[in-house]
């Protein structure tokens, strides 16, 4: 399957020949399974047709054996969907032995947990497909930011992936990509940045991150006509362990930077942070002032839009739905695991997303190809 930008004209022929190449790659799989099971001949193929929520499939290819006792439980009393019911459980956490008893209750079907492993295994092919596919070339905001998971190789150890999110010319979100680390580092989001501008992404106004050391200059190298914003959620959250529990109002001072009018306002309210708080907080103050630029960076652009583009909030969304699914996992038993459950919800989310548009986008988007003329003339 191609995830290249389509022709909406062409949407409907896309999907029949997206569902019809799944459901023949499962029941393979079925097939084969059932042959281990049951020693038999194979017998090639017969035609049929197939009505399906997507429309009816014409000459779907269904395999047989010789003495013809191969029945699919995917086909079967039209039972389409189990693909997309089987990876959807496994995707919030069930075990392939659970998705098998479940399935063996509703449906009395013959799969087994390695059967439901196979299944699953269908998505490494379209992972490899979607973490290699082309993108877009421009970006208004590029968000980056890591999610910790427990991951078994030699021993059960934290590790990040590092989620990558876009927000396209057009106003839609979309997740770029996302990529196993052994940890947070400078230069594995150098990786991540070679690595969205070798698939395509050449033009972005703004990235978006956390304060990782030496991000900024690392983006600057690859992307220099591009802004750099320090996620203000972050800010905030590392604010809280710097300062005693009785000065908590402190952070509350801080975030009167962020909800301002105007950049001047902002660097008022800072001003009146600093005199309030420099005495007993001197280290504090002095970071921030050192990092005030990349805080209030978001200022730079259209009003509209700037409460999306100063922090990376989409992504903290995208990572707590994904703690939620898969906290029945004590820890994924290896890495393909991991990349099966991060593609299913990367695909699950873009899909959610393909046709909404980033708050304010509309009373903007003028503006915002403006800013794409002046920083990237043809």
């Amino acid at each position: 399957m191609e995830y290249d930008n389509i022709n909406i004209s062409n949407v409907e022929d896309i999907i029949e020949k997206t569902v019809k190449e799944k459901l023949e790659a499962l029941m393979k799989i079925e097939h084969d399974q059932y042959l281990e099971e049951n020693p038999e001949i194979k017998n090639g193929y017969y035609k049929r047709n197939l009505k399906t929520k997507h429309g009816e499939l014409k000459e779907l290819s269904v395999p047989r054996n010789r003495d013809n006792t191969f029945h699919s439980a995917v086909i079967d009393n039209n039972r389409v969907g189990l693909e997309e019911l089987i990876t959807s459980m496994y995707s919030n956490g069930v075990s392939t032995r659970r998705i098998s008893a479940i399935l063996k209750d509703i449906f009395n079907n013959r799969y087994s947990p390695s059967s439901i492993s196979r299944i699953t295994d269908l998505a490494l092919e379209e992972v490899n497909k979607f973490v290699n596919r082309k993108l877009d070339k421009r970006y208004i905001a590029v968000m980056l930011d890591g999610l910790f998971f427990y991951l078994r190789r030699e021993t059960v150890d934290k590790e990040p992936v590092i989620f990558a999110l876009g927000i396209k010319e057009s106003g839609e979100y979309e997740i770029l990509g996302f990529y196993l680390t052994i940890k947070e580092s400078h230069n594995n989001y150098k990786d991540v940045l070679e690595d969205l501008y070798r698939r395509g992404l050449k033009e972005s106004l703004l990235f978006i991150a956390d304060g990782i050391t030496d991000l900024d200059e690392e983006i600057m190298k690859i992307y220099p006509g591009s802004d750099f914003q320090l996620c203000t959620i972050h800010y905030s959250r590392g604010l809280k362990s710097k300062v005693k529990e009785k000065d908590i109002e402190i952070i509350e001072d801080a975030n009167k930077m962020f909800r301002c009018s105007n950049k001047q306002e902002a660097i008022t309210k800072f001003n009146e942070f600093k005199d309030k708080w420099n005495g007993k907080y001197p280290n504090v103050i002095y970071n921030t002032e050192r990092k005030l630029g990349q805080l209030l960076r978001f200022y730079d652009y259209p009003s509209k839009i700037r409460n999306s583009l100063k922090s990376t909030n989409e992504i903290e969304r995208l990572n707590g739905e994904i703690r939620r699914r898969v906290k029945v996992i004590s820890s994924f038993p290896d890495e393909d695991s991991a990349m099966k459950v991060f593609y299913l919800k990367s695909i699950e989310f873009n899909s959610k997303h393909a046709f909404r548009k980033m708050n304010g986008y509309y009373k903007c988007h003028d503006e915002i190809k403006e800013m794409f003329n002046k920083r990237y003339p043809l």
